[in-house]
């Protein structure tokens, strides 16, 4: 990406090397941090924000909650990527309480997590990113779908969540938010084809997703 916008993400230890990697390779600066007296000034800093409930506790949530508050206060897109929020009452509370806080334009999440958290939001004002064999990203009336991808994307850990920060990344370059989730999930579903050819397995298809990023976008 021609910014090189940074991008805060605040996600689960299990995500942060394929996301950093996946953002390194598309011309984004990753900043990893959830430190709870940074948070203001990173918000400042950065571009976008990525929350990602991952690997979940109450200080996390707190970092969350001050970031996200003042990225919004800030006009900059905050993307809240809800895992597992269907498995406890403290996930689905939690990301309830960063969505009042903190206001994100982007709520991405799989099928069971949206199905989960969607009720409570008849009246969603967030993009609501649904992935799975054909993605679905709906805003009121606009509802867009893509197809494709690779059946190894589902069998590599932090797939999901690298998607949630590509998304935030694409909202620095477009105007149209809703343009901009179709551009990044897209770019997920055609580099995870694109690995699936190279790879060996999915040892290696991880590498080769990275890898398939960097070519996609740098042309």
């Amino acid at each position: 990406m021609k910014n090189q916008p940074i991008i805060h993400c605040i996600t689960n230890y299990v995500a942060m090397d394929l996301t950093a990697n996946a953002l390194l390779a598309i011309g984004v600066r990753p900043l990893m941090s959830a430190a709870l007296p940074e948070m203001e000034q990173i918000a400042r800093l950065a571009d976008a924000l990525l929350i990602n409930i991952g690997t979940l506790d109450d200080t996390l949530i707190q970092s969350a909650i001050v970031a996200g508050r003042t990225m919004h206060a800030l006009g900059k897109p905050v993307v809240l990527d809800p895992v597992g929020v269907q498995a406890t009452d403290y996930r689905i509370q939690a990301a309830r309480q960063i969505i009042a806080e903190c206001h994100p334009t982007v709520v991405k999440g799989n099928q069971a997590e949206m199905a989960a958290l969607m009720p409570h939001y008849p009246n969603a004002d967030f993009i609501a990113v649904t992935t799975g064999e054909r993605d679905c990203i709906r805003y009121h009336n606009r509802t867009e779908y893509i197809s494709g991808g690779s059946v190894l994307q589902t069998q590599v850990t932090a797939m999901g969540c690298t998607a949630g920060a590509i998304i935030a990344a694409k909202l620095t370059e477009k105007s149209d938010a809703v343009e901009a989730c179709t551009d990044a999930m897209t770019l997920m579903k055609r580099a995870g084809e694109q690995a699936e050819k190279a790879c060996k397995g999915t040892g290696t298809m991880q590498i080769c997703f990275v890898d398939a990023l960097y070519q996609m976008t740098h042309v």
